[in-house]
């Protein structure tokens, strides 16, 4: 037992250096390849992992990743934001089952403390300009998180945890599936009194209102096999949360009490499929409804509602043995309704349609991968975005690869209107070039990256609005990963990133760690126990919230923070766990006067029925 775990996960880091091995991943080229097959720069989270390193949150499991690095606002349920290789916000496209992740109402794009890891099956990460594939949302990457599916026959599990903070998780779901059909409903009630989500730096958390958070997430699929060709597929996924939060005030020592949100979330997919001889083509209708509430405003927005439905058919044909090429269009709407503490109401809507084709061809040890999209816009001019991929395997231990992308950013809605500050109709769409270079040696993988962002959107303090930051901005550096086995019982990976992030005067872009380092061990003791400690180390990083960056300048990297956990197999259905989360109960802030978790003890148990 505790062999073949070891191989999943050796297996799954490995898939982050692109080495060859047999696992599956969809958000490349929007079709089902081997990792083997995929000239990208990939990383991809599997179950064994989510389930051995008992992560928190979705965003705790992403940001364990080479590149990847994350600010939030307080604990859980506090705002969150995304960046891969420095690059982030609404440039990183996040999907659930496929469906956009976005909210054409945010101006973070994705707001990853709303999503629950209790039944997640997997998060694939492609690093680099997507657009070409993707469309505006990817100029920096795709980020993937599937959730599982219905095992063959009748099948039922419960999780529960309970631990600091008062925070208690109770989940179940209930599966059958058959030669015709398949069906699964999961739903996970998450509850915590959490800590406060501000507090001035180096004060104490406990000097302050408790800001508590609760997550149901409801997560139901049916599928129906019409034929051996035929398919017909539904999935729904409702997200109900209440939480409370402080407004930003980081140098006062008092805080908003009783400010509370509600967030509704829903995300619906529904799909055919129809295989022919060399085909097989698709038509997908997705919706995402985003609606939050802010009970107790007193000035700025009290409610905002954003909705994207989008409709997608594309035609993989294949030709030869295992070349493709994808054919596809698309038609996208964005709309937001936002309404003011004063009742003002701001409407906007965007269309979209596009045209995509994506080509995969191998020849001999060389895998090319070109991509080519167009979209036009109802209110930006219409853009051509491409995406050329080169992997060569000199044998099974080695290969290496690049990848060349451009990317565009379209500004959200709610930056133009900006119902907190000035609205900008000025605001430009940032476009990006992206380059980078893979090198694979057995478990060591090394990466250097490229990218230039022309017209970066940014927000300027002085004015309270969103401008274009005239120029190009560079980010590059270099990943490294290494994954292997210490003889039979020991596992470890380490990964470590360094990242140059600057505007086109050579500042440095603020909340981007120059240096960061992953690691994680691994150790099976018996076939039913097994420890994971995991950690990293954020090396300098900087956040400035005043008008200039003379009025302030925080440091807010230096630090290293662990987490121990321990997995016990009581029976081969049912496992507990303890997991002790700050395992050296270190100080520090990743945005300049937001808290985050001191030490903290979990327990909880896992049962499949």
């Amino acid at each position: 037992m505790k062999k073949t775990v070891i191989l999943s996960l050796i297996t799954s880091a490995l898939l982050a250096g692109e080495v060859k091995l047999d696992d599956i991943v969809v958000s490349a080229t929007k079709v089902s390849q081997k990792i083997e097959d995929i000239s990208s720069s990939v990383q991809v989270l599997t179950k064994e992992e989510l389930r051995n390193r008992r992560y928190s949150s979705v965003i705790e499991a992403i940001s364990s990743l080479a590149g990847v690095g994350f600010t939030q606002d307080g604990g859980v349920g506090g705002a969150s934001k995304i960046y891969i290789r420095g690059v982030g916000g609404g440039r990183v496209l996040v999907l659930v089952n496929g469906v956009r992740f976005q909210d054409p109402s945010s101006k973070f794009g994705a707001d990853f403390s709303r999503l629950m890891l209790s039944n997640v099956e997997k998060i694939e990460l492609i690093s680099g300009a997507q657009s070409g594939v993707w469309g505006a949302d990817a100029s920096a990457g795709v980020i993937n998180i599937i959730t599982t599916k219905a095992d063959e026959g009748l099948s039922s599990g419960i999780n529960l945890q309970y631990g600091s903070f008062n925070t208690q998780e109770l989940g179940a779901f209930v599966s059958y599936k058959n030669k015709a059909y398949d069906t699964k409903v999961s739903l996970t009630n998450y509850e915590t009194d959490g800590f406060s989500a501000q507090s001035p730096y180096n004060s104490n958390i406990d000097d302050y209102e408790d800001d508590g958070y609760k997550n149901r997430t409801l997560d139901l699929s049916v599928g129906y096999n019409i034929t051996d060709t035929d398919r017909l597929s539904a999935q729904f996924v409702n997200i109900d949360i209440e939480s409370n939060h402080d407004g930003y005030k980081a140098n006062s020592k008092s805080e908003d009490k009783n400010m509370r949100l509600e967030n509704q979330t829903n995300l619906l997919n529904v799909a055919y499929s129809k295989k022919l001889l060399h085909q097989d083509i698709s038509l997908g209708y997705n919706m995402a409804v985003f609606d939050k509430d802010e009970l107790d405003a007193k000035k700025g927005i009290k409610s905002h509602s954003g909705e994207t439905n989008e409709l997608e058919l594309h035609d993989v044909v294949s030709y030869k043995e295992k070349d493709f090429i994808l054919l596809g269009a698309s038609y996208k709407e964005d709309s937001v309704d936002a309404i003011k503490v004063d009742n003002s109401n701001y409407k906007h809507n965007v269309k979209s349609h596009a045209l995509f084709v994506t080509n995969t061809n191998f020849i001999d040890k060389l895998v090319v991968t070109e991509s080519l999209r167009r979209d036009a816009y109802s209110n930006y001019d219409d853009k051509v975005t491409g995406k050329l991929g080169l992997k060569y395997t000199l044998n099974s231990d080695t290969s290496f690869g690049i990848n060349y992308g451009t990317g565009y950013n379209a500004p959200s809605i709610i930056m133009i209107l900006n119902p907190n500050g000035k609205e900008n109709k000025n605001l430009e769409a940032e476009d990006t070039d992206s380059l980078d270079m893979t090198a694979n040696y057995k478990g060591l993988s090394l990466t250097y990256f490229h990218n230039h962002v022309d017209n970066l959107i940014s927000y300027n303090l002085e004015a309270k609005q969103h401008i274009n930051i005239e120029g190009t901005s560079t980010f590059k550096g270099v990943e490294f990963k290494y994954a292997t086995e210490l003889g039979d019982d020991i596992y470890t990976s380490v990964n470590y990133t360094y990242l140059s992030a600057k505007d086109k005067n050579g500042i440095d872009l603020r909340r981007r760690a120059k240096d960061s380092y992953k690691a994680v061990v691994d150790y099976y003791p018996t076939d039913k126990l097994n420890f994971s400690l995991n950690g990293e180390y954020i090396g300098e990083r900087y956040d400035d919230m005043g008008v200039t960056l003379k009025d302030r300048k925080r440091q807010t990297g230096k630090y290293f923070v662990a987490n121990l956990i321990s997995n016990y197999e009581l029976t081969e259905d049912i496992t507990t766990y303890i997991k002790v989360n700050n395992l050296f109960d270190k100080y520090y802030q990743v945005v300049d006067g937001y808290s985050t978790s001191p030490r903290a003890f979990y327990v909880g148990l896992n049962a499949k029925f």
